[in-house]
């Protein structure tokens, strides 16, 4: 098997014959679309090598190579297949844009930001074209001089294509790339570029002009991760059709659990017959479902879909070391985690993503929205979650759940354990000053080689609860201990968090299982079932629960009574686990009280 990680080139794909999973129908099905396309997903999802796959087929240069590159794939046996190989194609790709660029070349002495982007932006539309008029010199008429100019270029570029049979398709591939990036380090920079006559709204405005003149260009598909910049750049989106939440193509940039099995399945043989294939395909496609899986973009979906890029980051490794990957999360998402802080820290909503650890429950929202721009976004976030919930959808932070409530409203659920990681790592950095994070990391490594829990509640009390108790009353219950804990232990090379997992028909409260890959490790299966007493229930002030040590603190028989229910419940999930682990499961359980935001005791269970 030739695992194409980070391949977007789908010629180059199949002349090497690399894996392919085919998608090629949608070919037919984007040509009865119409001729301006939006197609939205999260970052490294497969959109460019979907944008590749259309360019391959329209491009009037690989005619002579369709049986190749065509011949065996669905699209082949379509009963009606669109007219191949019709089209010049130009390809944009904004990911190639430095969003910070530097004070070089034509940029030399230039201090403001955004008029270095609005060179680098010709730079990048006046490179395409030359490139384009290589690749196309044959197929021309007249010679094209390019311009100093880049609209000046392709204006020159259209005139001559209208003189040939054949008409340009232009594929803008991550339109939202940079901008995306000056926006999360730069508000002031992303206003002068998509507002007023900024050179990125300039751009759109000639692409919208000239796909209605009726001249060479004839064909729009644009992929990016929202409809944000668009909707600043554009009149409310019209200079395409979105179709990022049609059902059809739910799983058009995404894998199904049955093709996952599949390619585990073939790597899995082939690794055999080399007698080199120390894992299991069961065991492997559960852990993929978990941290991979989850992904549904329609609100009709049948089928929730994988992350095609993390499949393969996932199964290269595997493929090249006969092991699981220790970061579950492709270093290349980074990304995300900053974006996320954007929304945490300059939207002003910490307290909805603390909220999406803390409680768990879907995000009610009354439908995706396709239009707002970064202002009401911004504004949004103070009055409700539906543009804050539709913009963490669009990152990939948040998707659809199946079904929708008893109102017709659509759900937004954490679709994996990658998104939640990402979460609970934006939620350390809210709740743990930064002074501090040296000082987590000893413990947390102490406690996993040890099992010790206290020093992790010494630093819970001490560092933590100041910043629970301050916050709003509807976090003063067990979730807020539980969100803790999650933030605190959880350790994606070691572990899968399982938070109330369902054990018999019961729900536990937290359960960190080892990794298949890390049972031949010394580390504890753990299992916390958490209960909180209120002060006034306790008949204490805070100052009278400080005063007291923790052995006292347990003899109080409210306290007592709350680490005999604690432990109850702990035995019959323990019961249900070993049943169901067996001889896996190295376990050790713990009965936590939470008093007030003061205090913490525990007990083993």
């Amino acid at each position: 098997m030739r695992i194409p990680y980070g391949e977007a080139d789908f010629y180059s794909l199949r002349m090497e014959g690399q894996v392919y999973v085919d998608r090629s129908d949608r070919i037919a099905t984007f040509a009865d679309l119409g001729k301006r396309v939006l197609f939205l997903r999260p970052r490294r999802f497969g959109k460019s090598l979907w944008l590749s796959t259309l360019a391959a087929y329209h491009d009037l240069r690989f005619a002579d190579d369709h049986q190749r590159l065509f011949g065996d794939l669905a699209i082949s046996r379509h009963p009606s297949p669109p007219p191949a190989h019709r089209h010049f194609v130009l390809r944009w790709d904004f990911s190639d844009i430095d969003p910070a660029p530097p004070q070089r070349g034509v940029n030399t002495g230039i201090e403001s930001r955004s008029q270095r982007l609005a060179n680098e932006i010709h730079r990048h539309i006046l490179g395409s074209l030359e490139l384009f008029l290589s690749r196309y010199r044959e197929h021309l008429p007249v010679e094209v001089e390019l311009s100093d100019d880049a609209f000046t270029a392709l204006n020159r570029t259209l005139a001559a294509i209208e003189q040939t049979p054949y008409r340009l398709y232009l594929l803008i591939d991550e339109y939202d790339n940079f901008v995306n990036e000056v926006l999360t380090a730069d508000e002031a920079t992303y206003e002068e570029l998509v507002t007023s006559d900024g050179p990125f709204k300039r751009l759109f405005k000639w692409v919208k002009a000239a796909m209605g003149s009726g001249n060479g260009l004839d064909r729009l598909f644009i992929t990016g991760v929202s409809p944000l910049v668009l909707s600043d750049v554009t009149s409310g989106l019209n200079i395409s059709k979105s179709v990022y939440l049609d059902p059809g193509l739910n799983d058009l940039c995404g894998f199904t659990g049955l093709e996952v099995r599949r390619l585990l399945e073939d790597l899995h043989a082939e690794q055999a017959a080399q007698g080199s294939a120390p894992w299991q395909v069961e065991e492997t496609a559960v852990v993929m479902r978990d941290w991979y899986n989850g992904y549904r973009f329609a609100p009709d979906a049948e089928e929730a879909v994988y992350n095609p890029t993390l499949v393969f980051y996932f199964i290269e490794h595997l493929q090249r070391t006969g092991q699981y990957p220790g970061q579950m999360l492709d270093s290349n998402l980074a990304a995300d985690e900053r974006r996320l802080g954007y929304v945490a820290r300059a939207i002003g909503a910490q307290d909805t993503v603390v909220d999406l650890v803390r409680q768990e429950q879907p995000l009610e929202v009354s439908q995706i929205f396709d239009r707002f721009k970064l202002h009401t976004l911004r504004e949004d976030a103070e009055r409700g979650a539906s543009f804050l919930g539709s913009y963490l959808y669009y990152l990939g932070m948040l998707t659809l759940a199946s079904g929708r409530t008893p109102t017709r409203n659509l759900m937004l659920v954490v679709p994996n354990e990658v998104t939640r990681g990402l979460y609970l790592e934006r939620v350390r950095e809210i709740l743990v000053p930064s002074a501090s994070q040296r000082t987590l990391d000893k413990l947390r490594n102490d406690f996993w080689r040890d099992g010790d829990l206290l020093p992790i509640l010494d630093f819970i009390e001490t560092t933590l609860f100041p910043t629970f108790s301050n916050r709003d009353a509807t976090w003063a219950n067990e979730l807020t201990v539980k969100t803790a804990f999650m933030t605190l232990l959880w350790n994606e090379a070691a572990y899968i968090l399982h938070s109330e997992p369902e054990l018999d028909h019961r729900y536990a409260d937290l359960c960190l299982l080892r990794r298949p890959d890390a049972r031949s490790s010394e580390l504890w299966d753990l299992l916390f079932e958490f209960k909180r007493l209120p002060l006034k229930k306790l008949k204490m002030s805070g100052e009278e629960v400080r005063a007291l040590s923790r052995e006292e603190l347990m003899k109080n028989d409210l306290v007592h009574k709350a680490l005999i229910d604690a432990n109850s419940q702990l035995a019959a999930y323990k019961a249900a686990l070993e049943k169901k682990l067996g001889g896996t499961l190295r376990l050790r359980s713990y009965a936590v009280v939470a008093l007030g935001f003061e205090r913490l005791v525990v007990q083993l269970g």
